[in-house]
This record gives C-alpha cells, structure tokens and sequence, in this order.
C-alpha cells in the first residue's frame, strides 16, 4: 500500500488505509483509528490533506505516527517545515511532499474500529517526482520503494 501522510491543522500522521472512490466529485475515502488525536482533528476542522513524500524522508514519516499530537507539536519535534494549504483554512503540509490532495470531509460513512471518511478534493497538486520513488507500507513495520519502472505501450 502507498503511505500518505495525513495532515490536519497543525498535526499530521502516515496513512497507508484510504483509496480513490470517485473520479466525479473526485473523492477518496480514508480510515482513521477512532483513538488518534488526527481524527479528532479533522472532525473538529472538517479538512485535511493527503500528502505523499518521497522515500528519502521516510524515516520522519513514520516516527509521526509513534508520537502523539496530543503530546507534542510533531513539526517541531521531528523538524518537518510546514507550508500553508493552498484550499484549505486550517491545514498545514509539509514542505517536502511531492503531491498534495487537499480534502474537505463530505460524509462520514458507518464507523467499524476505524472511523470512516470520505473526502472531496478541492485542490490537488504534485510533481513527477511522486511517481519516482513512493513510500510503500508492506504491513507492521516494513516499507519498500520500487527499484524499477514500467509502462505499458500498446
């Protein structure tokens, strides 16, 4: 599964449980542990934003997901640069993304352990850099890249 990191406010947490539901209104849909502080966030705010780094800051993308942002302002902590979303009110991103979905919550779905999400995407933005060298969650605690790439020519 691709991680993403899903920033809310000033806080933000790698994400490997959402999908694209909808090319029209272009949504995804996300799954949230009902005991993190993101998910209080986001519906306190109402957005967020699905960002994707590229492998070489795989190692601050993770450690954010073993500290709390009730705690700790995890920016400071781990020394993640934040810019403005572009769209959204309230969010911040990191600087080093290399694609950014900004989402505004449409609907939340039946909740299970973890709470579901369906977002609107009312920004996107990236470079070809996010197709290069993505940050991939194997399950536990083990990620890859790709050393390769393909692409299917008729």
């Amino acid at each position: 599964m691709r991680l993403a990191l899903l920033a809310v406010g000033e806080n933000f947490m790698p994400m490997a449980w959402w999908t694209p539901v909808s090319k029209a209104p272009f949504r995804f849909l996300l799954a949230v542990d009902r005991k993190n502080h993101t998910l209080s966030l986001l519906r306190e705010l109402g957005e967020g934003t699905l960002c994707f780094l590229p492998w070489e800051e795989r190692g601050w993308v993770v450690r954010a997901g073993y500290l709390s942002g009730r705690r700790v302002r995890k920016a400071e902590r781990l020394g993640v640069a934040l810019r403005p979303a572009r769209a959204l009110a309230h969010t911040l991103v990191p600087e080093k993304a290399v694609a950014v979905f900004e989402l505004k919550v449409a609907e939340w779905p039946t909740d299970g352990d973890h709470a579901l999400f369906l977002g609107d995407v009312v920004h996107a933005e990236g470079s070809p850099e996010g197709k290069r060298r993505p940050i991939l969650f194997l399950g536990f605690r083990d990620f890859a890249t790709l050393g390769e790439t393909w692409r299917f020519r008729k």
